[in-house]
């Protein structure tokens, strides 16, 4: 029986119906006669729905929730429900509300592994609400003066980062609330919360005002207390921000302005992200830190419906197994406020979730990710290698110079829906930052590698696939290119917990082998701590590639040795498994004339071999290998080498050539009309702007770079992975 055989569900829409409203205890009446198990799915911040917990738990009817005032209210309610809700039992409901705190975020489960596994947590600090992150980000960013507070006030409101009234963000209490949960999580019996100091940032003149309209009318007459507040850090080259803690040693909890240097991680945030940092006895000086999107409808339903699947699936016994059929639920009720509360946006996007989650589990090059969209990290490429190795494709990874062959490259993607790898080579970098810029000591190359890594972070996210950020070819003579790119990575590490790129290449494929084995290892005990990728070439390439020439080198050197493969992976492998080897079998960088070297992809299967019968390892392929030199091999020679574990296939020649042409193409069709700036076959007078303006020529080269790249997510077979 498969998982989605195992469990039914109908959503119960009751703010749809034409009858009255539901009383909670109606609703109790309604869901205990139901014949099989049943979930309330609460999405308003009603406490009287709250305050009926406990009813629904006894009764053995699970609830989910985003209800913030379940847990925030009286600590008697929260003991109440938890005592209700009976884990061990067959017949008792289950509480799920991770996001009652963070949204989509997953903060409880984070912090409930922390307690759960011992360890000792001392502080928990950050900003917890996206309204008073995009408030503070605005009004004092890290560079520059920002608005003036009331200003930033209304945009904010504008944009509907705020209650309709802004009052309800700026008085501190939904952070309080978010605190008093997480206090009680960690063990502090936080009574509610008026237990500790909030601060409000309504003048206390504005507190009474009939309507929020009229508080932002008198709100510039106070801009001068926050102004004050912004100077007073800045002169201290500090920033001010808006902040929760808990300082569980001591048991105090607060909420309010503090001040941060300028590098710190709460300071760096962007737009209406939350971040929350865990101090623990196991973390030591750096703590665990959870960041990204607090707020909003679409991660809200999304934490919801995580919560609905991990009630769907949660074991109730080791014999019955995590997809039993005794848990079968035939109705999720999802109980919807009908008065316009902050929760009734997620109503549509929660529906949609619930019914198509089962679906989704089929599609597995995602499922088993932490982070499905965006550029990925650590353990994230790791399962995703390891998913394209089983079932045999190869994620193709395109060389980038601009933001123009970005956009193009993840339009391929997103639109086939397959994973992506984009990479930075030494001359793209440099090409990058700009080539007026002097690369004498690899400063071009690192700034534009780094500054198309930051880019690439910005709009990934916007397409909704994974995206790997990998640096291409880094020859003996390039190698300070990547020693500044690893010091950008350890910035970046420290203050967001993952490095700036995915991965790296080191490529001494030209220098002895023990010196390559030696140096790539150097590299890879670096980049460990990181969980960051690390792929390393042995056997010659053919042809050029950025400065780096073997147009004439010897036939017999473009063939990888199965030893050297298997020295490569005992070395490596002991220092993490976080790497992958760009063996040669043949392969030549660009197109050149046929005949001159002929690919033997098979003896990529024999080094797979040779590695599984020295190390004794269970794994049919024990090395990820990667296909470099791709751009003009066949169809049929991409095959076999994935199916002999590579999961990586460079694209780089073809893709140059296919962006030319739509730019050729256009210029070619259009020439009559770019000869000058007016004057055209139209007439004497007519304007060229249209025709000769950047962004139409530039957009015809995207288009056909984006096609050639969706070719290859063909040919490898990850298009329609996701």
């Amino acid at each position: 029986m498969s998982k989605t055989d195992q469990v039914f569900i109908a959503v119960v829409d009751l703010a749809a119906s034409d009858g009255p409203a539901l009383s909670p205890p109606e609703i109790l009446d309604f869901l205990s006669s139901a014949p099989g198990k049943c979930v309330l799915v609460d999405n308003t911040s009603n406490q009287d729905v709250a305050a009926s917990y406990p009813s629904f738990l006894r009764k053995g009817i699970s609830v989910v929730t985003p209800n913030k005032k379940a847990f925030s209210s009286d600590l008697a309610l929260w003991q109440s429900i938890f005592e209700s809700a009976n884990p061990s039992s067959t017949q008792g409901g289950l509480i799920y509300h991770e996001s009652s705190v963070g949204a989509g975020l997953p903060i409880i489960s984070t912090l409930k592994d922390l307690v759960e596994t011992g360890d000792e947590v001392q502080k928990i600090e950050g900003v917890f609400s996206g309204t008073m992150s995009f408030l503070f980000n605005s009004f004092a960013p890290v560079e520059g003066q920002g608005g003036k507070w009331s200003d930033e006030v209304k945009k904010a409101k504008d944009a509907g980062y705020t209650e309709p009234d802004p009052r309800d963000d700026l008085n501190g209490l939904d952070v309080a609330r978010k605190l008093v949960i997480l206090a009680r999580v960690v063990g502090l019996q936080i009574e509610s919360t008026s237990a500790f100091p909030v601060q409000s940032l309504i003048p206390k003149q504005l507190e009474n005002c009939s309507s929020g309209d009229e508080f932002l009318e008198k709100l510039p007459d106070f801009d001068d207390e926050m102004d004050k507040s912004k100077s007073e850090a800045g002169r201290k080259e500090k920033i001010v921000r808006f902040v929760g803690s808990i300082d569980v040693a001591n048991r105090q909890v607060k909420v309010g302005l503090e001040e941060f240097e300028k590098d710190h991680a709460i300071a760096g945030l962007k737009g209406s992200d939350n971040i929350i940092s865990f101090y623990t006895k196991r973390y030591g000086s750096n703590p665990l830190i959870v960041q990204g999107a607090g707020a909003g409808g679409e991660v809200t339903a999304m934490g919801v419906t995580a919560d609905l699947i991990k009630r769907t699936f949660a074991p109730r016994s080791p014999t019955q197994g995590k997809y039993g059929v005794n848990l079968l639920f035939n109705k999720v009720l999802t109980f919807r406020s009908t008065s316009g509360t902050k929760y009734s946006y997620l109503n549509s996007s929660l529906e949609f979730e619930t019914l198509q989650f089962l679906r989704a589990t089929d599609k597995m090059a995602t499922s088993n990710l932490s982070r499905k969209t965006g550029v990925i990290v650590g353990d994230d490429v790791l399962k995703l290698f390891s998913y394209a190795q089983e079932k045999r494709f190869a994620i193709p990874a395109i060389n980038v110079t601009s933001s123009s062959t970005v956009v193009a490259a993840l339009e391929a993607a997103r639109d086939k829906k397959a994973p992506i790898i984009l990479q930075m080579s030494q001359g793209g970098g440099a090409f990058f930052a700009g080539k007026g810029v002097a690369n004498d000591k690899q400063q071009a190359s690192i700034a534009g590698s780094i500054a198309g890594a930051q880019y690439i972070r910005s709009v990934a996210t916007s397409y909704d696939i994974p995206v790997i950020l990998h640096t291409d070819h880094c020859a003996k003579k390039l190698l300070p290119w990547l020693d500044g790119m690893m010091d950008a990575d350890e910035a970046y590490f420290k203050q967001h917990g993952e490095p700036l790129f995915s991965s790296h290449m080191i490529d001494l494929s030209e220098e002895e082998v023990e010196f390559n084995i030696q140096t790539t290892a150097k590299y890879l005990k670096r980049a460990a701590p990181m969980k960051q990728w690390l792929e390393m070439e042995i056997g010659i390439t053919g042809g050029e590639e950025d400065g780096v020439n073997n147009e004439d080198v010897d036939n017999n050197s473009l063939y990888t040795q199965p030893e050297d493969i298997y020295n490569i992976h005992k070395t490596l492998s002991a220092i993490s498994p976080y790497f992958s080897i760009a063996a040669g079998f043949g392969n030549v960088h660009g197109v050149y004339k046929p005949g001159n070297v002929k690919l033997h992809p098979e003896l990529l299967g024999k080094h797979q071999a040779y590695v599984k019968e020295k190390t004794g390892s269970k794994e049919a392929k024990p090395v990820f290998l990667v296909f470099h030199g791709g751009s003009g091999s066949a169809k049929s020679e991409y095959t076999e080498a994935i199916s002999h574990g590579v999961v990586k296939v460079n694209l780089d020649t073809d893709l140059q050539y296919a962006y030319l042409t739509g730019i050729r193409d256009y210029i070619l069709k259009k020439k009559d009309y770019l000869m000058s700036p007016v004057g055209n076959p139209d007439g004497e007078d007519k304007p060229n702007k249209k025709f000769f303006d950047p962004r139409v020529w530039v957009r015809e080269g995207e288009k056909t770079m984006s096609a050639r790249v969706q070719e290859g997510l063909v040919d490898f077979n990850t298009a329609n992975q996701l």
